[in-house]
């Protein structure tokens, strides 16, 4: 019953604060264990929503500073181990470790982050030998062992109902010489880890590259089927140069002029002359969604405020107004279902139900289109220039 309760709990909390969670190669993953995932560390606690989305069977190795007070008890669950920046007994990190290997030897799913703590900078951070050792350990006992690496990537990781993909990559080789020895072993095994991290995450040089690389990549794929991560990807040895040099010619026009962006993308629409559609999609779908987030103003504001009280970094802002937010959501949800089917009655409380969910449905694509029908009034020659600069883009794109 705890299990079921943390897979549904962490299937709600993605549920409402993402709009979308795809994965690529999700071929890869494989249903037979023994199977460790690695995965990428991103967006602090958050990814651990994401991946457990993806791999609702999977049991996490966590810091125990997740689990010190009720409301981490509430959200987080799995073998807990205190890192050496972290508070707590490290010795009962013996008995963590043995939990570890007694579920990979009896055919169980184990997820690590190998590098123990998150960041949104330009580099993944350096991976520590933890995952290593315990994959030499579980081969040292003769039972076969799969290693999955995962990478996971978000459009905007502190925005509320953005979209993120988690990319699967090929199994680890797990066959070593024997010749190598212990420490040569564990080298070769965390070297190989890494190549298989690096494959499915991006590294850049700077964060002035990586903000320019994720900005062209979020533009490039927007009104698209293309992924994300493999635009992102493309640009990790090279940005393109052409589409490049148009942007910085626009940014400042952009920018003087007040031109209105969407998680940091200007949008137009498609054609010139052709804002008409978008208005009358934005009146028709735009006061339902208003109407809901209205009717769910304080959990909205609950969320908002812990993000900028209470958040010491990038990497924490989705945490904590998931961690805020959700629960005053539910409980607003509840109460306010409950109180208009007993004041008003049964239908009204549905139509509360309906337009929440409308409104939480309709977040991301109104938030758009409020941008474009914008963008199309007030700066409509613009629209023609940003999209001339998509189309070089999406073709210098797509020939990397």
């Amino acid at each position: 019953m705890k299990r079921l309760w943390y897979r549904g709990w962490h299937w709600l909390c993605a549920g409402i604060w993402f709009e979308r969670i795809s994965r690529l190669d999700a071929g890869r993953l494989s249903g037979v264990g023994p199977v460790l995932y690695i995965g990428l560390h991103r967006n602090g606690a958050v990814d651990g929503l994401v991946y457990r989305h993806v791999l609702p069977h999977c049991t996490f190795l966590i810091s125990t500073q997740l689990r010190r007070n009720p409301l981490g008890r509430l959200f987080f669950d799995g073998i807990g181990i205190a890192r050496t920046s972290d508070e707590g007994d490290q010795n009962r990190n013996v008995i963590a470790l043995r939990e570890c290997h007694d579920l990979l030897a009896a055919g169980g799913a184990l997820f690590v982050f190998p590098e123990g703590t998150s960041s949104l900078g330009p580099r993944h951070l350096p991976f520590k030998s933890g995952a290593a050792r315990i994959v030499l350990d579980h081969l040292a006992t003769g039972r076969p062992l799969r290693i999955v690496p995962l990478g996971i990537h978000y459009e905007r990781a502190w925005a509320f109902r953005s979209r993120v993909e988690v990319v699967v990559g090929e199994p680890v080789p797990t066959d070593l010489e024997p010749a190598l020895g212990r420490f040569g072993r564990l080298r070769e095994m965390k070297e190989r880890m890494t190549c298989a991290l690096e494959a499915v995450g991006v590294n850049f040089d700077s964060s002035a590259e990586q903000e320019t690389a994720e900005f062209l990549s979020h533009a490039a794929v927007i009104g698209t089927s293309r992924s994300y991560f493999n635009t992102l990807k493309s640009f990790e040895s090279a940005i393109p140069s052409g589409a490049l040099a148009r942007w910085r010619e626009l940014e400042p026009e952009f920018a003087r002029d007040g031109v209105w962006r969407h998680q940091g993308v200007p949008l137009f629409p498609a054609h010139s002359h052709s804002v008409t559609p978008y208005i009358l999609t934005l009146a028709a779908l735009g006061p339902l969604v208003l109407a809901g987030l209205i009717a769910n103003l304080p959990p909205l504001a609950a969320a908002w405020l812990a993000g900028r009280k209470l958040a010491d970094g990038p990497n924490v802002i989705a945490l904590w107004r998931i961690l805020v937010g959700v629960p005053v959501a539910v409980i607003w949800f509840v109460g306010m279902t409950a109180a208009i089917a007993m004041g008003i009655g049964s239908a009204a409380a549905g139509g509360y139900v309906v337009l929440t969910l409308l409104a939480l449905k309709g977040f991301h694509p109104t938030g758009q289109l409020a941008v474009t029908v914008g963008n199309g009034i007030l700066h409509g020659a613009s629209g023609g220039k940003f999209r001339t600069f998509l189309q070089s883009l999406r073709l210098e794109s797509s020939r990397e």
